[in-house]
């Protein structure tokens, strides 16, 4: 028996955003750059505004012609000293803006990264448009080879996320038999089995329903009936409690 609904074409997405980190309390080296560069022309203006303040010229008058040198020598001095400030500054400032730039792009980069990662290790709840494949054997005909079969379908169509009974698959997931009884990475299973897979439900779908494939393979044993249903929300739950590994190893870089 198969059964297919329409839905939108969402995409799947972990279930709660990885959090921003906080911000700190103080000011950001852009900011203290911009600060300082606006303290450089205000005091590049101060000393335009003092060559050309009110009583300027009967100052002037009154002063020596070699006091009049070294005042101009020394406004002279100031006026240059303050222009390679601000221009010392504005390279700086740029050069903030670039790195900060390029800061947030690589932050961003690692945040999809880690909830890429979350995905696949099974950390975290998956939403998402999908299937459910209900499989109802009443007399435990459906082997472990049958499930793994169209697990393995879903997952050469395209599927981002898988759970079995509600129980989450990742790379390690395992099907076994025992006293005639299916279980997978240990959680004994019981009928109807239900397969939920994130994807694109179309795709999923049309996969599971080629001729010979893991649907009909699937309802070739007697009593068997399988249903396939398009949604256009499925949620495929975190595993339970993280994988541990206990002989493997992270490789550092440059370390092989």
């Amino acid at each position: 028996m198969r059964e297919q609904n329409a839905v939108r074409p969402d995409v799947g997405a972990p279930v709660g955003a990885v959090p921003a980190g906080p911000r700190g309390p103080g000011r950001s080296p852009v900011t203290r750059v911009a600060l300082a560069l606006a303290a450089a022309l205000l005091g590049f203006l101060l000393v335009v505004q003092g060559l050309g303040g009110d009583g300027l010229g009967d100052r002037l008058e009154a002063e020596r012609e070699e006091d009049l040198a070294r005042i101009l020598a020394n406004l002279s001095t100031q006026s240059d000293r303050l222009q390679t400030e601000i221009a010392r500054l504005r390279l700086q400032l740029q050069a903030f803006r670039s790195s900060a730039a390029q800061e947030r792009l690589a932050l961003r980069s690692l945040r999809e990264r880690l909830a890429t990662l979350q995905v696949l290790a099974g950390t975290v709840a998956v939403r998402g448009q999908g299937v459910r494949v209900t499989v109802r054997d009443p007399y435990g005909r459906v082997t472990q080879d049958q499930l793994v079969d169209t697990v393995q379908e879903l997952r050469d169509a395209g599927a981002e996320a898988i759970a079995v009974s509600g129980a989450r698959l990742v790379a390690s997931s395992a099907f076994t038999t025992r006293d005639g009884r299916l279980f997978v990475d240990g959680r004994a299973l019981t009928t109807p089995y239900r397969i939920e897979a994130v994807g694109s439900a179309a795709t999923m779908a049309d996969a599971l329903a080629i001729p010979g494939g893991a649907l009909d393979t699937l309802e070739s044993r007697p009593r068997v009936d399988a249903l396939v249903e398009q949604l256009a929300e499925v949620v495929i739950p975190a595993r339970a409690r993280p994988q541990r590994f206990v002989h493997g190893r992270p490789v550092e870089p440059g370390s092989e």
